[in-house]
């Protein structure tokens, strides 16, 4: 496996773009696609993820050519690389034995491999609530209010209603939304996040 030299060009056919998120990494992320971008902002709200790399290396498939992956995902117990392809283009002729290849050759160096198509990335709509959460994290909220929803929160390990929090630590249900952008409190795998839905302590499991 070599480094890439990550270079983002646009393209008629395609949305390039970066994703800036200082309170996650302090480098932007790069996507190439609306796709890439859409797996990308899951990737932010996993609190299993620390740090999300775009195209970290090539490996040669030797007869079957380069492959680039298209992220690398780490984490405390996890190494993961990613490809994020539409489920058509996955199995054609040409990528379903590279993809074979590449998943076994990364397995054998200690990586898992993931391939997220649209149906993962978009099941039930979660993408689009992601991006909502998201933009919410980049909002500023006091550092005394973060500290007393989180206080009230740590009081419920088995979660609280997203409204109820709001309430009782009078501030807006933003402020909430606010804090499970920035992973300091989270939802359940769909990433709800309506009033009734209950919110839990970072690392606690829905």
């Amino acid at each position: 496996m070599a480094s890439v030299r990550k270079v983002v060009t646009r393209s008629p056919h395609r949305r390039v773009g970066l994703i800036a998120c200082s309170w996650f990494q302090s480098t932007p992320i790069e996507y190439e696609s609306l796709l890439e971008r859409d797996f990308v902002r899951l990737a932010l709200l996993d609190p299993e993820v620390t740090s999300i790399v775009h195209q970290p290396f090539f490996i040669d498939l030797g007869a079957l050519g380069r492959y680039v992956p298209d992220f690398m995902l780490t984490g405390p117990e996890q190494r993961l690389v990613v490809e994020v392809k539409p489920e058509e283009h996955s199995v054609s002729v040409r990528n379903k034995p590279r993809l074979q290849r590449a998943s076994e050759m990364l397995r054998e160096k200690g990586f898992d491999f993931m391939l997220a198509t649209e149906k993962w990335i978009k099941a039930d709509g979660r993408h689009e609530r992601a991006a909502i959460l998201l933009r919410h994290a980049r909002s500023h909220l006091a550092p005394e209010l973060t500290t007393r929803v989180l206080a009230l929160a740590a009081r419920s390990p088995d979660g609280i209603a997203l409204g109820t929090l709001a309430s009782t630590a009078g501030v807006p249900a933003s402020a909430v939304l606010h804090l499970l952008g920035r992973r300091f409190l989270r939802t359940n795998a769909a990433l709800s996040f309506s009033d009734s839905q209950r919110v839990y302590p970072f690392g606690r499991q829905s």
